[in-house]
């Protein structure tokens, strides 16, 4: 690992993370007490988002450590999203929590991030005292791309390698899709058999979400091992469910999940 200063960090807060292939990742981090608490952000999104500020300055007044950051290709990190895959994502968050962060920590996934969050549970169980999925987006690539193509759009993305697909939040800047995105996800796929994961789960999730289908969340609290799962549905919530209530809602969760495990 190397950073951008002695201590891993500017006094800032904030740093660069080295991966073995020399991918860059930017993060930004407070110090405090544990259980912390990881942000994990969406497609095409990054750390500077609504929810990720929330949940940092709700950490800052508990003096709890926070740490957020980008996934290879978002944001400050280095990289092209097109060439970014959900497993190198996963990899990004696995390194981050294990070299940046102490003890147990509560993640907190948002859309691709739920999914990555899932992913990185997996790997490291006796480290994470908790999730909160935000609109949490498990094998979208297959269930809410792949699935969805047309025939033509299929013919595109296997022939020439990539697909071009309209963006609703910049329409004069659509996404690019590249086929190792879905053959990627593949490998990746939780929403087939019985995750293994124990440790307390909650699943925020608005009934007019346009992207992700609100009954995915209650597909994954199906197919999650642990008996500890709330699903809360927002009737008027959508995808990114960052209105001023729906920040209220999100830091109260997670201080109420924090407030349930043991503080050192």
């Amino acid at each position: 690992m190397t950073v951008n200063s002695k201590n891993g960090q500017n006094p800032a807060g904030g740093g660069i993370l080295t991966r073995p292939d020399g991918a860059t990742i930017a993060y930004r981090r407070l110090e405090g007490k544990t259980p912390g608490v990881v942000f994990l952000h969406g497609y095409h999104s990054d750390m500077e988002g609504t929810k990720a500020l929330a949940l940092e300055e709700m950490c800052r007044g508990q003096g709890r450590a926070f740490l957020r950051f980008d996934y290879y290709g978002h944001g400050k990190s280095s990289g092209d999203v097109l060439f970014g895959t959900v497993g190198r994502w996963a990899a990004d968050a696995v390194a981050v929590i294990r070299d940046l962060t102490e003890g147990p920590q509560v993640l907190v996934g948002s859309s691709l991030g739920g999914w990555v969050s899932l992913l990185a549970a997996l790997e490291l169980r006796d480290r994470v005292a908790g999730i909160v999925g935000v609109a949490a987006a498990p094998d979208f690539t297959e269930d809410l791309m792949w699935q969805d193509f047309t025939f033509e759009q299929r013919r595109t993305l296997m022939e020439t390698g990539e697909l071009e697909l309209p963006n609703c939040y910049e329409p004069d800047n659509p996404w690019r899709v590249h086929r190792s995105l879905i053959e990627d996800g593949r490998n990746h796929l939780l929403l087939r058999d019985l995750i293994q994961l124990h440790c307390p789960v909650r699943l925020i999730q608005g009934q007019k979400d346009a992207d992700v289908p609100w009954q995915t969340a209650l597909r994954l609290a199906d197919c999650l091992a642990s008996e500890q799962v709330e699903v809360i549905l927002v009737k008027d919530g959508d995808h990114r469910l960052s209105r001023d209530g729906d920040l209220i809602r999100l830091t109260s969760v997670v201080a109420a999940m924090l407030g349930a495990t043991q503080e050192s």
